[in-house]
């Protein structure tokens, strides 16, 4: 069957490529659920559910004096609050409402895809890109500020978009828009570039989407002003907001990361999100720049801006180096919809500046990811791969050994000469390949060849996600069976035990077995642990921004009627207890051995 036939038959076949895509939605969904069952909670989703509980209880306001610390936007708490104010505080309510933001992300981004691209068989594919991405299924199936901004985006996209929509779906479009930014700060430039590109599209509806922000982004500003200041000092540290810095501290947690940290950082994002990231180079390189030009600038200028951003937020600073991965979740979608939209006119005779920037891209970014993977790679190999290879002759060296040849040249160990060859070996054969395919433009027909090879190795590594070597290897918080009805019996536990009003002293790691302790008093400032604790001598400075320190700890320590300890944590309240009797201890609440909890109750 010759090209036109394939073409003429796929589109008489629509339905084709609707199953296609309901396979793969299934499949997504399928995975969703799973990993919403067997990963074990971490701080962060703690923090979102709980203090998410908290501010809507009632029991704090966001950005009140002497209360939460407010690092992230409101509404990255308040809708978990919310959606456990209708289904019931528990970990169970924040993962399935995570799986149900995770299936509309899904959906969201499929028909945006399918409207805007015109073509049935490229939205199929975006959703095959997705179920194939453990790493990001991961990301978003906990209860944390992922799945809600991906799906919050993903809307936005739908009503925003395209130039055929009208005032009420800009209206919606705006106030998605403004939510997104008041769960991820750092996504603030979505707002001006969609007002720019609404402007350019659809003029006719700027006022709608305008007003739709104004409601769910100014509308949040008004109701917290003055101290939602606090957030934004960050950014605009300008001395008429100097009243609303922190107070003078020295954070204990300070973790100086180095250079190569870093680098492996950046790239893992790249191994991770490979569809999505790839997706959107592939676009720069082949759009031929007729359809949906407008829609595919402002995805690039928002995919790109938020990429820098979340950059320097992870990398150019020492507070969660490796978290970048994480945060590209967060706008991911954005480059997988790019690829959609443009897919079905991609030129793939590229001209040469294109090819030779796009093979210098692809080279220096199959050399980085190596270099992330370099600790995967080596566990694939045979045992002690590079410690027998740097032991065989070197050729010409007289019977000595490569690492002796290279001890004596520059110095160091059996050790280091094996280490350095675990770390560049992997990045010298990744950047070989890119110089071949690079180098194949310029065969005869090369252009072709070139583009063409381009896509199989985007269609190739996609279709490879799940593999160790790239978004398999996400799986840092996996447990082998479901770890909810463990948080829930912890939690069933406690309950037992601490009464309502009962004041706690909290000395573990994911609060999510505070989420069944229902009216009970803490000191806010224990919720983040390390992260917030704080050496200085002003207690009330640090208790009116939500930390603590020493002193504080001791004062409520002494007020406290019960006290929480998780086993990793133990060793920081050794000898400090003497006022109180041990009452009880939950089994472990998921895989982790030491995520067993101690209750210490006051004699």
């Amino acid at each position: 069957m010759d090209s036109l036939s394939k073409q003429y038959c796929l589109k008489i076949r629509p339905w084709l490529a609707d199953f296609l895509a309901l396979i793969g939605l299934g499949l997504y969904a399928a995975q969703m659920w799973q990993f919403a069952h067997l990963q074990f909670s971490v701080l962060d989703e703690g923090l979102y559910l709980y203090k998410g509980l908290l501010l809507a209880t009632g029991q704090y306001t966001p950005f009140q004096d002497f209360g939460l610390w407010m690092n992230q936007m409101p509404l990255a708490y308040l809708m978990y609050g919310w959606a456990q104010m209708l289904f019931g505080a528990g970990l169970r309510t924040g993962r399935m409402f995570t799986f149900a933001l995770g299936l509309l992300t899904a959906l969201g981004l499929f028909l945006t895809a399918r409207r805007l691209g015109e073509n049935r068989w490229a939205a199929a594919l975006l959703l095959w890109a997705l179920a194939l991405n453990p790493a990001a299924l991961r990301m978003s199936a906990m209860a944390a500020s992922q799945g809600l901004t991906a799906c919050l985006l993903a809307w936005t996209f739908f009503f925003s978009l395209g130039a055929d929509r009208r005032p009420w779906h800009l209206f919606f479009g705006g106030l998605l828009a403004g939510a997104t930014v008041m769960v991820r700060i750092n996504l603030i430039l979505l707002l001006p570039l969609l007002l720019m590109y609404v402007w350019r599209a659809n003029v006719r509806g700027l006022p709608a989407l305008l007003a739709g922000m104004l409601i769910s982004f100014g509308g949040p500003h008004l109701l917290y002003w003055p101290n939602i200041l606090r957030l934004w000092v960050k950014w605009l540290p300008l001395p008429f907001l100097s009243g609303f810095f922190p107070p003078p501290n020295t954070p204990t947690w300070n973790p100086d990361s180095p250079l190569g940290y870093r680098v492996a950082s950046l790239f893992l994002a790249f191994r991770y999100h490979f569809a999505a990231l790839f997706g959107a180079l592939a676009t720069w390189l082949f759009f031929d720049g007729k359809n949906r030009r407008k829609e595919v600038v402002f995805l690039s200028v928002f995919l790109l801006s938020a990429f820098l951003l979340h950059a320097w937020a992870a990398l150019g600073n020492d507070y969660c180096v490796f978290c970048f991965a994480t945060y590209t979740a967060f706008y991911a979608g954005a480059g997988l919809l790019l690829a959609a939209l443009t897919l079905p006119g991609w030129n793939l005779n590229p001209s040469a500046p294109k090819r030779w920037l796009g093979g210098l891209a692809l080279t220096v970014l199959l050399g980085g990811m190596a270099y992330s993977a370099e600790g995967t790679i080596r566990d694939l190999l045979p045992a002690n791969f590079y410690r027998r290879l740097v032991m065989l002759p070197a050729p010409g060296f007289d019977g000595a050994q490569i690492w002796q040849v290279f001890v004596n040249k520059f110095g160091g160990s059996l050790r280091t000469v094996s280490d350095a060859a675990q770390a560049i070996l992997p990045v010298i054969a990744a950047v070989t390949l890119g110089l071949v395919i690079l180098s194949a433009g310029k065969l005869p027909g090369g252009a072709s060849r070139w583009g063409r090879g381009f896509v199989l190795f985007l269609m190739l590594g996609t279709l490879f996600s799940p593999s160790l070597l790239l978004a398999g290897e996400y799986r840092a918080y996996d447990c082998p069976a479901d770890v909810l009805p463990g948080y829930e019996a912890a939690g069933a536990a406690l309950k037992g035990i601490i009464p309502p009003g009962a004041k706690v002293y909290w000395a573990g790691y994911s609060p999510a077995p505070l989420l069944y302790l229902p009216q009970i008093e803490i000191l806010p400032g224990q919720l983040h642990g390390v992260y917030s604790f704080r050496v200085s001598d002003d207690d009330q400075a640090l208790l009116r921004y939500g930390w603590w320190n020493e002193s504080l700890a001791e004062i409520w320590l002494a007020q406290a009627n019960f006290v929480i300890v998780e086993v990793r944590n133990a060793e920081t309240l050794a000898g400090k207890l003497g006022a109180f009797e041990q009452a009880a201890q939950t089994a472990p609440q998921s895989c982790q051995p030491n995520s067993v909890l101690t209750v210490y109750r006051r004699k």
